[in-house]
């Protein structure tokens, strides 16, 4: 099975040295890292994975298309190419709905701001700089005149494009080398709804790509201590909370009014108490918890649905996670 593993830009970046350097050793496929407005430079870290590490690829997961021209990260990312051997892949998204009204961007209404037309005009520019050719482009958010790039690309650079819209999901299959389904949380059913939305792309397209997903991790020999794990997580109480619609949770026996005293410990900023109140049937459809054997057979449940790539983005027993999941690959 090819895995790769992802984190949040919350390490050091001599802990993402020694994470890529680890995942290289144990045979993953990849390493993602998430970038934030307010977290370390995604570009900084794969800068400097690249120069410790000579085998995985090494992915944003993702860079957006407000606080990044198109083409500084067409040339940033041609330039991680060279740096790296041919090993950087651009993941790109949208933006962060909420944080980047924080800068003064709109996200919504999606009537008004029109994400997927920025999206295409944004893939569209970095594809004519990596072409290498003088470029002309006046879009309605971006505008290129008589611009070339002044070195040339080292190979093809996978391109990835991340979203939820169903619309993005069949458009990202058009034209890039992959799409990421998921930014952590996703249950079986959710994830095989998603990967339909992205068939219709490759059927237009007349070809696959690689399917990839977040995933949030938390394995241990003792399955009580990896489900604590995301627990006290704060950023799974979090979705729950404000993020994950009650419907995606009927399946597993969980409706509104059980998420009901959960959404109204954390809107009076009692975390500690959402937490406790977290259901356990949550943890188990919105995530791989458990043991190495639990967890093997969750990834082969997204495997069946349509995954290509399981990122995994582990928590917890990090040092377990990653050697129980290196058995897998």
């Amino acid at each position: 099975m090819k895995l790769a593993i992802g984190f949040n830009p919350v390490l050091s970046v001599k802990d993402s040295i020694r994470a890529a350097a680890d995942a290289e050793k144990h045979g993953f496929d990849s390493l993602w890292m998430h970038e934030s407005l307010y977290q370390r430079d995604v570009v900084t870290y794969i800068s400097a994975m690249a120069s410790a590490t000579s085998r995985i690829r090494l992915g944003s997961g993702v860079i957006n298309t407000f606080t990044r021209h198109p083409v500084t990260a067409a040339t940033t990312f041609a330039t991680l190419a060279e740096l790296s051997g041919g090993r950087a892949n651009l993941g790109l998204g949208v933006g962060s709905f909420p944080t980047i009204p924080l800068i003064g961007h709109r996200i919504f209404p999606v009537e008004e701001t029109r994400p997927l037309r920025r999206l295409k005009e944004y893939v569209t520019v970095v594809k004519l700089i990596w072409e290498g050719g003088k470029v002309e482009f006046d879009g309605d958010f971006f505008q290129v005149h008589d611009l070339t790039m002044g070195f040339r690309a080292e190979g093809k650079i996978p391109l990835f494009i991340a979203s939820l819209s169903p619309q993005t999901q069949a458009y990202a299959a058009t034209v890039a080398d992959g799409v990421i389904l998921s930014p952590a949380l996703n249950t079986v059913t959710g994830t095989k709804k998603m990967i339909e939305n992205v068939k219709r792309g490759e059927e237009r397209r007349g070809a696959s790509v690689e399917r990839a997903s977040y995933m949030l991790t938390s394995l241990d020999r003792d399955p009580k201590k990896a489900a604590q794990a995301v627990r006290d997580y704060y950023f799974f109480a979090y979705q729950l909370a404000e993020v994950v619609r009650p419907e995606v949770l009927l399946p597993y026996g969980i409706d509104a009014e059980a998420l009901r005293p959960l959404k109204e410990a954390w809107k009076r900023g009692d975390v500690a108490g959402a937490k406790k109140l977290i259901p356990d049937q949550a943890i188990e459809a919105l995530t791989i918890t458990g043991d190495g054997g639990h967890a093997e057979s969750r990834l082969q449940e997204y495997a069946k649905a349509g995954v290509t790539l399981p990122i995994s983005m582990p928590i917890g027993n990090i040092d377990y996670a990653i050697d129980a999941l290196s058995r897998l690959t």
